[in-house]
C-alpha cells in the first residue's frame, strides 16, 4: 500500500526540491540551498553575512542571492556599462584587477539564478535573502506572513542555525 502524504502541499514542496537537488546533482555539485525573509531591518544581512564568514572560514563555497521586491539597478547611468545596455546589449561584463560583474539586463527567476551560478562554479552552499519561490526551504526572521517550505523561525540562536546549517550539509 502507498503511503499517503498527510500535508499535500508538504509532499508536493518535497518533490520538488527532490526533483531539482536529483537534476542538478546529476551534472554538477549540489549544494545546500536555503533562504531568508523577514522584514527589512529584522537582520537578514546580519544573520547571513556571519554565517557566510563561518563557512568561508572553513574553506566552504557558498553563494549569496539577494532578491529585491524593488526596481533596483546597480549600473550607474552615464557609464560605458550603462550606455551598452542602453544601446541594447542584453547582458554587460565589468571586469576591473579586483572583481567581475556581469550585469543581466532582465530578470530572472531565483531557479533560472541558480542555474546560471551553477553553470560558472561549484558551491557548497547557496542562500537566497528575500527568497519567495515554493522550491525554497526557508527560515523565516520575524513576525513576517508565512511562506511555503519554511523550516522555522530564527529564534535569536546563531550557534544552533549553524549547526543546523552544517549538519544538513554533511548529511
Amino acid at each position: 500500500m502507498e503511503k499517503q502524504c498527510i500535508k499535500p502541499m508538504h509532499c508536493f514542496s518535497f518533490l520538488i526540491i527532490f526533483r531539482y537537488n536529483r537534476k542538478m546533482s546529476a551534472s554538477q555539485s549540489n549544494p545546500f540551498i536555503l533562504g531568508f525573509y523577514g522584514h527589512s531591518g529584522v537582520g537578514k544581512t546580519y544573520l547571513i553575512r556571519h554565517i557566510v564568514s563561518r563557512l568561508t572560514a572553513e574553506k566552504q563555497h557558498v553563494a549569496v542571492v539577494k532578491i529585491s521586491n524593488q526596481s533596483i539597478n546597480l549600473d550607474t547611468e552615464g557609464k560605458d556599462t550603462y550606455l551598452y545596455g542602453q544601446a541594447g546589449a542584453e547582458t554587460v561584463v565589468f571586469s576591473s584587477t579586483n572583481e567581475t560583474t556581469f550585469l543581466l539586463k532582465k530578470a530572472l527567476s531565483t531557479r533560472q539564478i541558480v542555474d546560471r551560478l551553477l553553470q560558472q562554479s561549484s558551491y557548497d552552499f547557496i542562500f537566497v535573502e528575500g527568497a519567495l519561490e515554493e522550491w525554497i526551504p526557508k527560515i523565516r526572521l520575524g513576525d513576517i506572513d508565512l511562506r511555503p517550505n519554511t523550516l522555522s523561525t530564527y529564534d535569536g540562536n546563531f550557534e544552533d542555525l549553524y549547526q543546523k546549517i552544517r549538519q544538513n550539509k554533511l548529511e
